[in-house]
């Protein structure tokens, strides 16, 4: 055990000297837009933070006064209307490049030694990004909001279908623990209002503990770049943040119930399996992605020299945006999609499985040593 613990701490050691929370490393790729994203997950979420601060300012977290206050914020307070546009589109921003610069990672086998351990906070920071985000879709207490996370947390209850959690009621617990009751209601307000507020303040002291004693610059970006992000969500506040929806209405559902976008895809992957499965999914995949470091064992850093992780991330890229679009034109068919879906990722991966078997063949046969006296191919004799 103590040897154990012993590799364990040398390998941590070894990571955070390695970490790099927002490509503050890769300074000398610059010119390549791709890496400018770690800057841009900063940025954003500098404009959410600040945001979000002020708009705490008015804000009411309750069932009564929620709604009346966003309204109060975007057209009476001065420039209130831009400060609620710069910490929405700021947080559509930052799940945004958060997911770009996980496929770059991913695509680049950037999770490799030594990058495991700035991959795994990446793809938790989504995680939470992503759950900060539900917790406060639902602060503006409208039609939307209100049936999207009532929505949402029907997916802890599939836990209950599961064969050895079944009866331990886990499923309903987790649901309770996050409404404060068994309803969407103020208890539940309250409680995403900490939960929003509480990730937030909890990641931004851990990253600069981190920039403290690492001395690292926070935002490799150039002035233009920052200028042309602060423009264009400017223009997105002005042009589009008019429409609130409806208070929301606990005795009316409104059809599609839509949450927000970077929740379709998953929420119409759910919506095809029966509970069991739906209640599984999330976690398989947010393990999977935890866990790709320690499953992608070659030392290969280029797509094409891992066939099999490549054609994972190329299958899991199509699903999140095929899924998304299907929801949002409303064009899926429950009793259709499922089984092509499945048939479709069964050949795709067995495919994948059979390239990945080949490819290593044929990279042992070219560094197996030749026998002794065999001559080369296309060598001429000796003498």
């Amino acid at each position: 055990m103590e040897a154990v613990l012993a590799d364990l701490k040398e390998w941590l050691q070894d990571r955070k000297q390695h970490l790099d929370l927002f490509d503050e490393t890769k300074t000398a790729r610059l010119d390549n837009p791709l890496y400018t994203l770690g800057g841009l997950v900063w940025l954003s979420w500098m404009i959410v933070i600040v945001s979000g601060v002020i708009l705490m300012l008015w804000y009411i977290p309750t069932t009564t006064g929620a709604y009346q206050s966003i309204m109060h914020i975007t057209y009476d307070i001065p420039l209130g209307w831009l400060v609620r546009g710069m910490h929405k589109y700021g947080a559509d921003m930052l799940i945004t490049v958060i997911t770009l610069r996980i496929y770059r990672m991913y695509f680049a086998g950037e999770y490799k030694k030594p990058g495991e351990l700035s991959w795994m906070i990446l793809f938790a920071s989504l995680v939470l990004g992503m759950i900060s985000g539900i917790t406060g879709y639902l602060l503006i207490w409208n039609q939307r909001a209100f049936w999207a996370a009532k929505t949402v947390l029907t997916v802890p209850t599939y836990y209950d279908e599961i064969p050895l959690v079944k009866n331990t009621g886990l499923g309903h617990a987790i649901a309770y623990i996050f409404l404060g009751g068994p309803a969407v209601a103020q208890a539940a307000i309250t409680r995403f209002y900490a939960i929003h507020l509480g990730i937030s303040v909890l990641l931004v002291i851990l990253a600069e503990v981190f920039f403290y004693r690492t001395r690292r610059r926070r935002l490799n970006l150039s002035l233009f770049t920052i200028a042309l992000v602060i423009v264009f969500m400017t223009w997105l506040s002005f042009d589009r943040l008019t429409e609130m929806g409806r208070w929301a209405n606990p005795n009316r559902t409104p059809l599609p119930i839509l949450s927000d976008w970077y929740f379709l895809a998953l929420y119409q992957l759910v919506k095809y399996m029966p509970p069991l499965w739906a209640g599984i999914a999330p976690a398989l995949l947010i393990g999977y992605g935890m866990a790709v470091p320690f499953l992608d064992r070659t030392k290969e850093t280029r797509p094409l020299e891992r066939p099999f992780f490549f054609v994972v991330g190329l299958l899991a890229l199509a699903y999140f945006i095929g899924f998304t679009v299907l929801i949002m034109l409303n064009i899926a068919v429950i009793s259709r999609d499922p089984p092509v879906i499945f048939a479709v990722t069964v050949v795709v991966l067995t495919l994948a499985f059979i390239w990945e078997l080949a490819h290593r063949r044929r990279k042992a046969l070219r560094a197996a040593p030749q026998a002794p006296g065999r001559a080369t191919p296309g060598a001429a004799p000796a003498g």
